[in-house]
């Protein structure tokens, strides 16, 4: 899936297998932490390095960014060295992130960082690290007007009140290898910002090109997961009117669907005028669900969306394709071998998995996605989800033992893949070792049928017995992207381990791929 990352390229890449991983006899006592903070302060140790480490200051705590460590954003992955190099404006100007309080141009509202990692030596090191304006920041109102010509929305708190936010998508001009070159993913491109100018403009920043939509996976859609868009001309052949009957639920194509009777037996209405290969259009009154970053323009403050959820429901005919996926929550356990989990450490061996679907008359497959040594993503498959839900369209596994996540179909321990697929079964799951699908295309360049993003939350050892003693180090050596650096595609350098590491020393690893 092409979603912003390390040098734009394909995210989720989870390293290579790992056969065997063992701590060394005189391994050092370590302490595990997370901060969840606002950004105080934030510092390259080598501007020249791509992959340099970094000093990163939350809650008072000066933190260890590791070299070749890459951090989270919403929809893309960065390098600490990339977040500096991608700043713009002021921020570039003075060669800071953009993303600090003491930056000389603090942003106009605090960015927040979660960091996973352990103590060592009195040394705070990340090995996981994510960046967004407040985590939990999401609004909601209904769409009062659409600017077709700047893209800009107002949104307010019901469909008669006057006063409104503005927000506008972050959706940067599809570079030329796109089919749709030139256009936003779901409407129209960013504007270029302005000019920092002599007197140092502040706006010169926005709208900030890290912080954008997932140009990849629909991270703007319908309740379903059926993706949507912001009219970009009155007529607007890949954001069609047509795609928007008078109702809110409805079903593209010829025959009304009838769900199953615990569902009430409602049958949802069809929308023969509508085209399943294009995006449905948003509309003045639709409530809407938003998140993104403060920013700012000369008429005001607004909000630059990454992530907007319709409250429509979109269905699409059963067993017809296209059809639509996402995933909305995932969590993955990171026990692997006994041996990587202390006497006094309870290991999860644990998936959660939960989305949404389009045609839900088919199953839905999870996948770990991993990646070899010349860059390409290949899935493995985890289950395929069946259980009953009480929502039309929903899909969730919570297997309730053991997941075996970190394994492959024979037993080899693979190692926790840094992000997830969920996929359409067409009509069967994909076999092991495929890679991950990137044709065909339809709503506006995406592949329909599959969604990929990042583990949601990862489970790490936790005390057992009398509490009080000593807390079991996070065990990074089970993370495979981690220990056994990414692959980038060919025309790149390889992403090597993380140095330091954040353990007592780096673990002893053999792998094979």
């Amino acid at each position: 899936m092409k979603r912003p990352r390390v040098f734009t390229v394909l995210g989720g890449m989870v390293a290579l297998a790992v056969v065997m991983i063992a701590l060394p006899a005189n391994a050092q006592t370590v302490t595990p932490f997370q901060l969840v903070g606002h950004i105080q302060a934030f510092t390259l140790d080598d501007p020249m390095d791509p992959f340099s480490s970094a000093k990163l200051t939350v809650n008072g705590i000066q933190v260890t960014i590791p070299k070749n460590l890459v951090i989270q954003l919403p929809a893309a992955y960065f390098t600490a060295q990339q977040l500096f190099e991608t700043a713009q404006g002021v921020s570039k100007k003075y060669h800071e992130s953009g993303l600090a309080l003491a930056d000389k141009f603090p942003p106009l509202a605090g960015f927040e960082v979660t960091v996973d990692g352990n103590v060592v030596d009195d040394e705070y090191r990340a090995g996981l690290v994510s960046i967004s304006q407040q985590s939990l920041n999401t609004s909601a109102g209904y769409i009062h007007q659409i600017d077709i010509g700047t893209g800009m929305m107002c949104v307010g708190g019901s469909p008669a009140a006057t006063a409104c936010a503005r927000i506008r998508l972050n959706d940067p001009a599809l570079d030329a290898s796109d089919p749709f070159a030139g256009d936003g993913r779901y409407g129209k491109p960013n504007p270029l910002p302005p000019a920092v100018g002599p007197t140092d403009n502040p706006d010169s920043r926005y709208p900030d090109p890290r912080f954008t939509v997932d140009q990849g996976n629909p991270t703007v859609h319908a309740l379903t997961g059926y993706p949507m868009c912001v009219p970009r001309a009155a007529a607007d052949p890949e954001c069609p009117a047509s795609n928007r009957p008078p109702q809110n639920t409805f079903v593209m194509g010829p025959d009304p669907l009838v769900p199953p009777i615990r569902f009430d037996n409602n049958t949802i209405p069809a929308c023969p005028a509508c085209d399943s290969t294009k995006q449905v259009p948003l509309k003045v009154g639709d409530h809407i669900t938003f998140a993104g970053t403060l920013a700012r323009d000369t008429a005001g403050d607004y909000v630059s969306v990454h992530t907007l959820v319709a409250d429509i429901g979109i269905y699409t005919q059963p067993g017809s394709n296209p059809a639509y996926v996402t995933l909305e929550e995932s969590l993955l356990g990171t026990r692997g071998p006994t041996a990587t989990c202390a006497s006094a450490a309870e290991c999860q061996d644990r998936l959660k998995i939960e989305g949404f679907t389009t045609d839900p008359s088919r199953r839905v497959s999870v996948y770990a996605v991993d990646v070899v040594r010349n860059g390409t993503s290949k899935v493995r498959l985890l289950h395929s989800t069946e259980k009953v839900q009480a929502v039309f369209g929903r899909f969730r596994y919570v297997p309730p033992l053991t997941a075996a996540a970190l394994f492959d179909i024979n037993g080899n321990l693979k190692g926790a893949s840094r992000e997830l697929m969920v996929s359409i079964d067409n009509p069967n799951p994909l076999p092991d070792g495929s890679e991950v699908p990137d044709v065909p295309k339809a709503a506006h360049g995406l592949v329909p049928g599959i969604y990929v993003a990042p583990v949601g939350e990862y489970v790490f050892p936790e005390p057992t017995g009398v509490q009080g003693g000593e807390q079991p180090a996070l065990n990074f050596q089970c993370l495979a992207f981690l220990i056994n650096g990414w692959a980038l595609p060919p025309e790149m350098t390889d992403i090597q381990r993380l140095d330091p590491w954040p353990g007592a020393s780096s673990p002893t690893f053999s792998c094979t791929n």
